[in-house]
């Protein structure tokens, strides 16, 4: 009999919970995600570069003066390709505790509402990104379970566990959630951007 305590959301989830929920097995690798480099703007680097000098400890600060600033420049770079939501609930199964709020959702539909998640990025609670890719494994788990709900399957979603400073890169393909090798760093933001658009450039 098991020992591990049911998950409540998706925020109970851990990488034995996807493993004897799910079956979901997890291997770190290296998901070849440097083929190329791109380089910031100007308005990105000033951005990050204001925001590192304003205190964050909580989050969701961080998510909003880190993690956004990086996502508004990629959704410049690949306007009308896919579409960006924060912060948004996403049940997908209340009997499984597939359900809860998102940092952020990317998806291959334009629509107004959530249709064909295909990135989920977490945002990580301190600096031991690999303590949460449970919990964004979860997500990941439930956006592929979502799209064959609605009958618009991608076998393949990516995800990505950020503290704003470092990414943890992810990959959930049939039953293994692969994890990245090492984080990418926003220190390098040209090799971040071309992980990040090497993923977009998978959808389309």
């Amino acid at each position: 009999m098991s020992k591990l305590k049911k998950p409540r959301n998706y925020s109970d989830f851990t990488l034995d919970h996807l493993q004897e929920i799910f079956g979901v097995r997890n291997q770190i690798t290296d998901l070849d995600l440097t083929s190329y480099e791109i380089t910031p703007s100007d308005w990105l680097k000033l951005s990050l570069e204001k925001s590192q000098l304003i205190p964050t400890f909580r989050v969701k600060a961080k998510s909003e003066l880190l993690v956004m600033p990086v996502l508004v420049e990629l959704t410049c770079l690949n306007v009308n390709k896919f579409n960006l939501f924060s912060g948004y609930t996403f049940d997908v199964d209340t009997s499984q505790a597939l359900k809860g709020q998102c940092g952020f959702i990317l998806t291959k539909s334009l629509s107004l509402y959530i249709t064909t998640p295909i990135i989920i990025i977490f945002e990580a609670k301190d600096d031991n990104l690999h303590k949460w890719v449970g919990q964004c494994g979860s997500q990941m788990y439930a956006a592929r379970l979502f799209n064959q709900m609605k009958h618009e399957p991608v076998d393949i979603i990516h995800g990505a566990v950020t503290n704003g400073y470092q990414w943890l890169f992810l990959r959930l393909e049939n039953n293994i959630l692969w994890v990245n090798r090492w984080p990418y760093s926003l220190h390098n933001l040209a090799e971040l951007l071309g992980a990040l658009q090497k993923i977009i450039d998978f959808y389309n």
